[in-house]
């Protein structure tokens, strides 16, 4: 969904687009102004493109006043929208790779680098790309947002023994609007003792997967990995143990020659300073807070905070997660020992509200 805006001043250039984009397939909904007049003021357009954005996750909106300035100002004013003015397509590109921007405000009155239906092209055309150092920058603004801590990066994790388990969890109609990404753990018996539900060639006929993250506690990743992009267009991160037998630094290889993120899984007793090289090659360090297997198991506490803290101090690139012991008790003393991102089973799936679970923990760092 498209949610379109404008002032006098940008009216026509919206009348442009919103038809230029209906007659190319889109889905456009025009929040005014509905009528040519001269006298109106641009910030109530802003905000209501801006509050339809909030209220349905994964649209996007188009602002236009005379410099683009002024909606820009006043659709950064609600939390969680973020606007850019869209100069050039090369402009509109970055601001949606690097910034996740959720609205372009383009300028009426001045001319812009490219054509504006070029530079609409090339914002609706374009994803975010989820990078580690964009994740953290984005993390980041939002702590000056809030005055707070950066928001927690929070991954629902599926460890289920059947395929209705699966589609029960995956379908849940809340979380999926407010979980970007989901973790798939994968055992086979080989690496421990334990095996979980993930048949590929099911799970490729269900429709509209979210994007998805594999964390393969086996000793031979890649074929899996493989079968799973091949099948799955929304996978876009493996994460491989350490511990498997062969090279490592080969498996990380394979896995960015498919185009896909790559994480590394430690055990709670694998010791992070002799992998230091095969972990700058990563793009995430997935640390074990349990000894993999189940979900629900207790915590290991001080040892595994003190290779979070340690992982922060000297893997700067990277995203910290910790998979396993995460609770709403656990978990701000793991975002404080550094950790970004937590993987919550139990957590969120044992809860009454399963999202409000999730949001508990996303401000694990504030209190």
């Amino acid at each position: 969904m498209v949610y379109i805006g404008a002032d006098h001043a940008g009216f026509d250039l919206k009348e442009m687009i919103k038809e230029h984009l209906s007659l190319t397939g889109y889905h456009v909904e025009d929040m005014g102004a509905h009528e040519l007049d001269p006298t109106d003021d641009y910030p109530q357009y802003a905000a209501a493109v801006a509050e339809a954005v909030l209220s349905h996750p994964g649209s996007v909106g188009i602002l236009s006043c005379g410099n683009a300035e002024g909606v820009c100002i006043a659709a950064n004013k609600f939390d969680s929208i973020r606007a850019g003015v869209g100069y050039s397509e090369e402009a509109a590109h970055s601001m949606r790779s690097d910034d996740n921007t959720n609205i372009i405000c383009i300028p009426g009155r001045l001319q812009t680098e490219d054509d504006p239906l070029g530079i609409v092209a090339a914002f609706l055309a374009t994803p975010f790309s989820k990078a580690p150092r964009h994740i953290r920058r984005l993390s980041q603004v939002h702590a000056l947002e809030h005055g707070d801590q950066a928001l927690t990066h929070v991954v629902p994790a599926v460890l289920v023994q059947t395929e209705d388990a699966f589609r029960e969890k995956m379908s849940h109609p809340r979380l999926r609007n407010v979980a970007p990404i989901w973790q798939v753990d994968i055992l086979d018996g080989t690496m421990f003792d334990a095996e979980s539900w993930a048949d590929v060639q099911r799970i490729k006929r269900i429709d509209h997967l979210p994007e998805i993250e594999l964390h393969l506690m086996i000793e031979d990743p890649i074929p899996v990995i493989e079968a799973w992009q091949k099948h799955i267009p929304s996978l876009k991160r493996a994460i491989i143990h350490a511990e498997i037998p062969g090279s490592l630094r080969g498996a990380i290889s394979r896995i960015k020659d498919l185009d896909l993120d790559v994480g590394i899984a430690v055990n709670p007793e694998t010791e992070l300073k002799p992998l230091r090289h095969e972990l700058e090659l990563a793009d995430l360090l997935l640390i074990m807070g349990i000894h993999p297997g189940a979900s629900g198991r207790p915590f290991l506490g001080r040892p595994i905070l003190r290779k979070i803290r340690w992982a922060r101090k000297h893997l700067h690139h990277l995203q910290i997660a910790i998979d396993g012991g995460v609770t709403q008790k656990t978990a701000r003393k793991m975002v404080k020992a550094g950790a970004t991102q937590l993987c919550a089973a139990s957590a969120i799936w044992s809860a009454d509200d399963p999202v409000r679970a999730y949001a508990e923990l996303q401000h694990a760092g504030e209190r």
